[in-house]
């Protein structure tokens, strides 16, 4: 692990090995390596198992009773944990209630979330969303419920970003991170069906709803980047499933990627770095992408790694080419096979962050291990 070896790739400088970004979140791995309870301080697990990995940045720190998804903040106190034996642990390590020192939009509108348990801290989904129809989502004024000021927003990030510096020392880079750019605004609070019918029944008024959430975020992006010891902000939209976009390509030319500008402008005119990221297969939006301005790409499986790696090339470029169900399935001899193809294909490109985003519980303690083992070995330049 290594805040100058991130450092030196954010800025295109070829480091002794690939940097790695990733976020291993495994209770049985953590209780394999650590002689403690990891559930008496999941932040000090959390902490322990990023800094065993080898870890060099991240947008989070796993264990954190708070899940930062910025804007949409989500306490671990609140969720909804099943009376299941399995889920026990989660009542007690996140029983107490947090301070709440970031009111978002989750807040204001009284949504809910349940939990999935397999990681350090649950996995949060919408439990209750605060629109039932595409009607009512239309007659939303985002402007008129957040009216949190940029002052607010500014003194927050402040505290905010000293606290999780302090927490990590040198150890590694962690990075400006704002997950709901644009369009995952309308994913997290209208739910897909809800956003997609409005999208298309009123185009004009919901185009009207997008820009007041380019102006949520264009606050937090400015107050972000207030902090001066934060190069590089990762922003979040998932334009894309599996399968590809879930609008045509002409619907985000009009609607998404006009608004992106201003927001990156921001970031660049305070002397920082941006990436995109982007889940989901989104080979039929990368020239859009290429065509923005930002500064590297993150991505997942679903792409051409080659190609996305060609046309990101001299750029940043985070993950792109491990798949989850090879880690969960795949045998030893496929999993570092695929992670030499990675490393090798990659090293030539100074601003590669190779990442797997996949050990969690459920994946088998042994693999975890061989897993960080293989990539240690191949990611040697």
């Amino acid at each position: 692990m290594s805040k100058q070896r991130a450092l030196d790739a954010i800025n295109l400088k070829k480091t002794d090995r690939i940097p790695l970004w990733d976020w291993p979140d495994s209770p049985p791995l953590a209780e394999r390596l650590f002689n403690y309870d990891v559930w008496q301080d999941t932040y000090r697990t959390g902490l322990d198992l990023w800094r065993w990995s080898g870890l060099d940045i991240t947008p989070n720190i796993s264990g954190d009773p708070v899940e930062w998804n910025f804007p949409l903040v989500r306490y671990y106190d609140e969720v909804e944990i099943l009376d299941d034996p399995e889920c026990l642990p989660y009542k007690t390590a996140y029983k107490k209630p947090v301070d709440k020192p970031y009111k978002s939009m989750y807040d204001f509108l009284g949504m809910t979330s349940r939990g999935a348990y397999w990681g350090v801290v649950p996995t949060m989904a919408i439990s209750k969303y605060a629109f039932q129809s595409p009607e009512e989502v239309l007659r939303f004024n985002p402007l008129d419920v957040d009216t949190v000021t940029l002052e607010e927003r500014i003194d927050f990030f402040h505290k905010f970003y000293k606290q999780k510096n302090e927490r990590i020392g040198d150890d590694f880079l962690y990075i400006g991170w704002y997950y709901c750019t644009l369009f995952m605004w309308c994913v997290e609070l209208f739910g897909w069906e809800n956003f997609m019918m409005a999208a298309m029944s009123d185009p004009a008024r919901f185009k009207e709803i997008l820009q007041q959430f380019q102006q949520l975020t264009k606050r937090d992006i400015t107050a972000i980047c207030h902090v001066d010891d934060l190069p590089l902000i990762g922003c979040h939209d998932d334009l894309c499933t599996a399968s590809g976009p879930v609008f045509s390509p002409d619907w985000y030319d009009e609607n998404i990627f006009p608004l992106y500008e201003d927001i990156f402008k921001i970031i660049h005119d305070a002397g920082k770095k941006v990436f995109f990221v982007c889940d989901g297969n989104l080979m039929p939006l990368l020239p859009q992408l290429r065509s923005l301005n930002i500064n590297g790409l993150a991505c997942d499986h679903n792409n051409d790694f080659e190609k996305v790696l060609e046309t990101f090339s001299g750029k940043l470029m985070f993950g792109g080419a491990i798949d989850p169900a090879l880690i969960q399935n795949g045998t030893e001899k496929e999993i570092d096979a695929r992670i030499k193809y990675v490393c090798e294909t990659a090293k030539h490109e100074p601003g590669y962050f190779f990442s797997s985003a996949a050990i969690n519980g459920t994946v088998d303690v042994d693999r975890a291990l061989y897993f960080y083992e293989r990539f240690h070995y191949h990611a040697k330049r």
